[in-house]
């Protein structure tokens, strides 16, 4: 009976270890997965400090009066330079075309706009923001927020609404 107590005893200090064991290895496992996270938004993180740089730089020499065309084309200059940050990783900008069918897929509709002939029911009427495909994919990251054209006619083939 001694035999088998210590037996057991043996299994379970064994049993003990091997969850230490593991129990590491899990803790490293999780370090070097934040590492390697870290790793791949390097250049993520880069690109971001030196738009934060470039805004800061600009933000001290603002003149004191701006017109609104110089606004938008520095605020536009930003934008271009957020869009590279987002192609160097693996993110591509997408502006759909006004009056190409809507696409439940790619675009989310915002609103609706009124048509009045029948062939613009279902198509894009106006691009509120653009959406964001991966590169390597195709896949949708973002939906294109639109307004999509609904006809508003008559509706019957007599001319009455339906």
């Amino acid at each position: 009976m001694q035999d088998l107590a210590a037996q057991v005893a043996n299994e379970h200090d064994r049993a003990k270890a091997r969850e230490a064991v593991i129990d590491r290895l899990h803790e490293e496992t999780q370090r070097l997965r934040a590492g390697e996270g870290r790793e791949l938004l390097r250049p993520v993180l880069s690109d971001l400090r030196k738009l934060r740089d470039d805004l800061q730089g600009q933000a001290r020499s603002v003149p004191g009066v701006m017109s609104n065309a110089n606004v938008a084309a520095l605020l536009d200059s930003y934008a271009d330079s957020v869009e590279l940050i987002l192609e160097r990783n693996g993110v591509m900008a997408v502006r759909p075309k006004p009056d190409a069918p809507f696409d439940p897929r790619r675009h989310r509709a915002a609103g609706i706009a009124a048509a009045s002939e029948q062939g613009l029911d279902g198509m894009i009427a106006t691009v509120l923001n653009d959406g964001y495909e991966d590169t390597q994919t195709g896949s949708v990251i973002a939906p294109a927020r639109v307004i999509v054209y609904r006809h508003t006619g008559a509706g019957g083939p007599d001319g009455r609404d339906g």
